[in-house]
């Protein structure tokens, strides 16, 4: 992962966590960018980092709202407004938005809001990847809600970076459905991409600490397993970690 990539998805966790997104509708989502509660917008923006969602009703509204924010982008509060509706229009994964974020990049704006318009331009091309994978519904469980099966989606892809963030938002919003769970707990059995290169430990860390951070005992055996039997040492320290913390 980029570096500016990172510490763009790791300044999202800043807010409180936001409603489930199985409880955004497209509607939702056009209300909320047409309001005027920066807070609410903020939620909805976050709960898009791992939704799947690339539909133009919920990015034009979005985009309608960013434009509007610009000319009052003087002030720190104002720029780190602009600065999240811009990381949001990234999430659509959708070029068309590219000339927007463009006029930011080249305009005369701030120079904060000038570099996350160049972390957006970047993140919609990962995000137009991402999106597809997210909302494969071929992949998805008939009884699963579209959220849990975007959170599945992402753990079960052949993805590093994909399967962090998705961990990462498990443990930030408290997903702890069991369906969620389960998925963790095959591919934390079976870890199909795991490598001695610090992406790999990375992702299979935090997907371990999703899982212990449950406090469910059912999983346990798999934290207890990675602690005794992972090959990389500093998996197995992550682990005996976890169930020190968490059980």
């Amino acid at each position: 992962m980029k570096p500016l990539f990172a510490g763009m998805l790791l300044s999202i966790s800043l807010l409180s966590s936001p409603l489930l997104a199985q409880e955004y509708t497209v509607e939702t989502y056009q209300e909320i960018f047409k309001g005027d509660n920066q807070f609410k917008q903020k939620e909805a923006i976050e709960s898009l980092t791992i939704a799947g969602l690339s539909d133009p009703a919920i990015f034009d509204a979005l985009e309608a709202k960013l434009l509007a924010s610009l000319p009052q982008a003087t002030e720190k509060n104002a720029i780190d407004y602009s600065a999240w509706l811009v990381k949001g229009l990234a999430y659509s994964g959708n070029d068309k938005y590219s000339e927007t974020i463009n006029k930011i990049v080249n305009g005369d704006y701030p120079k904060k809001l000038k570099k996350y318009a160049g972390q957006a331009l970047e993140n919609i091309t990962i995000y137009k990847k991402w999106n597809a994978i997210l909302a494969d519904k071929s992949q998805y469980t008939a009884d699963q809600n579209q959220q849990n099966n975007a959170f599945a989606n992402a753990l079960r892809s052949d993805d590093l970076e994909l399967m962090r963030l998705a961990a990462k938002r498990i443990i930030d919003d408290r997903q702890y459905d069991d369906f969620i769970l389960a998925v963790l707990s095959n591919e934390l059995k079976t870890p199909r991409l795991m490598a001695d290169d610090k992406l790999a430990i990375d992702t299979y860390a935090n997907m371990a600490k999703a899982l212990a951070s449950s406090g469910n005992t059912a999983y346990r055996d798999v934290i207890e397993n990675m602690a005794t039997t992972s090959s990389n040492k500093k998996l197995k320290n992550y682990a005996e970690s976890y169930l020190k913390k968490y059980y």
